[in-house]
């Protein structure tokens, strides 16, 4: 009997094992968690297992919502609301006007009809030299047309295509300016710029050298600021305050640039009287659409005036009710990662952009699509950024230009971007909006204009007028306002702030199982001050002796 004593005593459940279950028991019984108090309770193993497995039941669905919470949480933290206070108009810039006439160019410089119809065979006995082949070249290059022009050259003389489109594009296309209610002159409102539209004037933009990075290729003295003042705006800022007259009670400065409209309305409105020679209309190069081609864009926007444009045809005036679309950003969404906010942030973000100064997503595409074609073709459009030894393409390169274009846009994202470092790979684009936004939505109405005998009418002895009434002279009119003097903006911001995240994460928390910070601290406390203090009340850390 003595020797099976001792065999059972040897097998028997370690001391320590005992102590600990009697210290959990107790710790049960004192618990605020709910169901803990059962599993510290002297009853049948079936009613043990039963709360064993609905406790873990509930411990995992309340894992798996937070689990959502927390992926909604990290993958979507930015949402966009409206603002609770409405925009003055004179906090932001009137849109940039880029204007690019169809007439590309004057028939007396450049007969681009007739040198199409030699070189299709349709003039019998009509020589064509090879300078009229290199100009019909080019000028190719600046239209849409259904004659294919056969490929050529690889690449063009830069500075020869150039001077050559600035040198037979008509002169004058302004008759008229008015800016804040008063005539001002055309030129010192619009200056030209090379677009994918060929040579077009821009109003409001601004200058080459805020835009573009000092290593870009410009040509003469187009996109110069016609005001010649330093930009006073930012998208994310706005305009930076100025010194206030005290005497007088106004601002020093009141033609900031980019320039503002005060006012709303058509009284207040920008409009400009548009001329073109009905001689140099060219059936050809635009398939027959005579008339201006019209972008309003943010003034730090370089324009891609044939994707996105509005018409001003020929003998009619167009009128354009301005609404502003503006997106602020709150200083939290900052503090997330670029692939998580899913917009760029000038103050945070490094700018990605080889060619521009400034990011959008615009001037983002162009530019990639810019990298993306040298890359591919060796050479650039016409239109598009360049340094110091970057080729433009000619009429050969015309299908590789369509081709990089066409998959830069229509390749997968999914194929295209790294999913461990969310950075595009391969050719695509991957370019995020700006966080603070600004653009312009629109309302056109259009209507004939008897401009020959208005002009008889209202300038009877002006000889000027006279000759345009009888002249083969075509006016069109665009007036361009804002509808209203303040607006309603969107502002991005937290989906979940950290307090947010944390009351939601502990409300689930609360629901499952009614867990709390203090459910928390009564389990550091069991493992921390109250064995600390059972050891220096009674000498040990459990308070009742197991049974031996």
């Amino acid at each position: 009997m003595a020797k099976a004593t001792s065999v059972m005593k040897q097998i028997r459940i370690p001391l320590i094992f005992i102590r600990m279950r009697k210290y959990f028991r107790e710790y049960c019984k004192c618990s605020s968690i709910h169901g803990f108090r059962y599993f510290g309770e002297d009853r049948t193993y079936f009613e043990r297992i039963w709360w064993f497995v609905v406790f873990n039941i509930v411990v995992a669905g309340c894992v798996y919502s937070i689990t959502l919470v927390y992926e909604k949480w990290n993958d979507s933290p930015v949402i966009v609301s409206f603002d609770t206070r409405e925009t003055k108009l004179d906090s932001i810039p009137f849109p940039a006007v880029t204007i690019c006439p169809e007439t590309k160019s004057v028939t007396s410089k450049f007969n681009y009809i007739d040198v199409m119809l030699k070189l299709k065979g349709r003039k019998v006995d009509a020589n064509i030299t090879e300078i009229e082949k290199r100009y019909a070249e080019y000028m190719s290059m600046n239209c849409d047309s259904n004659w294919k022009f056969s490929g050529r050259s690889n690449t063009l003389p830069a500075d020869d295509f150039l001077n050559f489109l600035d040198e037979v594009r008509p002169k004058t296309i302004f008759a008229s300016c008015i800016w804040r209610k008063l005539p001002r002159k055309c030129e010192d409102l619009f200056t030209p710029i090379i677009t994918d539209e060929g040579i077009c004037y821009t109003f409001n933009m601004l200058d080459r050298n805020d835009l573009f990075k000092e290593n870009v290729v410009q040509f003469k003295n187009f996109m110069t600021n016609p005001a010649k003042k330093k930009s006073s705006w930012k998208v994310e800022e706005g305009y930076v305050d100025q010194p206030v007259n005290h005497h007088q009670g106004i601002k020093l400065d009141e033609e900031t640039y980019p320039w503002r409209a005060n006012f709303a309305g058509v009284k207040n409105a920008f409009e400009v009287t548009l001329v073109t020679n009905k001689d140099d209309l060219n059936p050809v190069c635009k398939n027959g659409i005579h008339g201006f081609k019209v972008m309003l864009h943010a003034p730090m926007r370089f324009p891609l005036v044939g994707d996105q444009y509005f018409r001003v045809p020929l003998d009619e005036t167009v009128l354009g009710a301005l609404q502003p679309v503006k997106i602020t950003t709150s200083q939290n969404v900052a503090r997330y990662k670029l692939h998580q906010r899913q917009c760029y942030i000038d103050k945070t973000d490094t700018n990605p952009l080889k060619y521009f100064n400034i990011y959008s997503q615009l001037n983002c595409n162009l530019d990639c699509l810019t990298t993306f074609t040298l890359k591919t073709c060796g050479c650039v459009n016409f239109y598009m950024p360049r340094t110091n030894g970057t080729k433009i393409c000619g009429s050969k390169r015309a299908p590789c230009m369509y081709n990089a274009e066409h998959y830069i846009t229509h390749v997968k994202k999914k194929d295209a971007v790294d999913e461990k470092t969310k950075t595009p790979k391969g050719s695509r684009c991957n370019c995020m909006p700006i966080c603070s936004d600004l653009s312009y939505h629109i309302e056109t109405t259009q209507a004939k204009w008897d401009w020959p005998e208005t002009f008889k009418l209202l300038y009877p002895n002006n000889k000027k007028f006279t000759k345009y009434a009888q002249s083969k002279m075509s006016f069109s009119k665009l007036t361009l306002y804002f509808k209203a003097s303040q607006f309603v903006t969107s502002k991005r911001h937290e989906l979940y702030g950290f307090t947010d995240f944390f009351a939601n994460f502990g409300g689930l928390l609360g629901l499952f199982t009614g867990v709390s910070v203090l459910s928390i601290m009564e389990v550091v406390y069991f493992v921390t001050l109250r064995l600390f203090f059972n050891i220096r009340l009674y000498g040990r850390w459990f308070i009742t002796e197991p049974e031996q």
